[in-house]
């Protein structure tokens, strides 16, 4: 079964306030409430759900886990949400998502060098080291590639030069550093979060 763009982009709005509403997939939402915030119909918010392959008992949706590699971590700080030794740049959306501090941890695919993240959704806490960066496929905000997100497969590395041959795997990739990712971050959310101009 192939999956329409129209059905991609209005899956990852969907998606997105999920997220967000369940926060990280803590607490369910009424599908009812999720198709309204989203801009869809009931029925439709249905058929999104299980296109995406979220869980839905009595009206109520589930995300399931937090997104790859999180959890809750207790130390640090109460309250922070953390990626393992993968590290995600799924991150960043979670931080957006649940205004939490989140921590990310990674190993440089190239060098090896430990990557530490420290962020909530205004800003950076701590980057180690500062000249980490983020590989990212540049959608464009039109939402067209959206589901390239997800599926790219972002890593951090220790520093724009280590990233080098992820760029030429990757033609369209860009690299951002830390700071500029939490923006590019912002600017996919704002998009994600405009009304459709047809409810579907």
């Amino acid at each position: 079964m192939t999956t329409s763009q129209t059905d991609r982009v209005a899956a990852a709005r969907l998606a997105w306030a999920a997220l967000k509403l369940t926060r990280a997939g803590r607490h369910p939402v009424g599908v009812d409430r999720l198709a309204a915030i989203v801009g869809v119909a009931p029925a439709e918010a249905r058929r999104l759900v299980e296109l995406i392959g979220f869980t839905l008992r009595r009206d109520l949706v589930s995300t399931g886990p937090a997104p790859r590699g999180a959890h809750h971590r207790p130390e640090p700080a109460e309250g922070t949400l953390g990626a393992g030794p993968d590290g995600s740049v799924d991150m960043f959306l979670l931080a957006i998502a649940t205004g939490e501090r989140v921590h990310a941890a990674a190993v440089c695919p190239v060098t090896g060098t430990h990557i530490r993240i420290d962020l909530t959704s205004h800003g950076i806490l701590q980057a180690d080291p500062p000249t980490a960066v983020v590989a990212a496929i540049d959608l464009g905000f039109g939402l067209a590639n959206v589901d390239a997100v997800a599926c790219a497969g972002q890593p951090f590395f220790a520093s724009a030069s280590a990233a080098a041959s992820w760029l030429v795997a990757h033609p369209g990739g860009r690299i951002y550093q830390v700071a500029a990712y939490l923006a590019q971050a912002h600017r996919l959310v704002a998009a994600l979060e405009a009304r459709p101009r047809h409810v579907l």
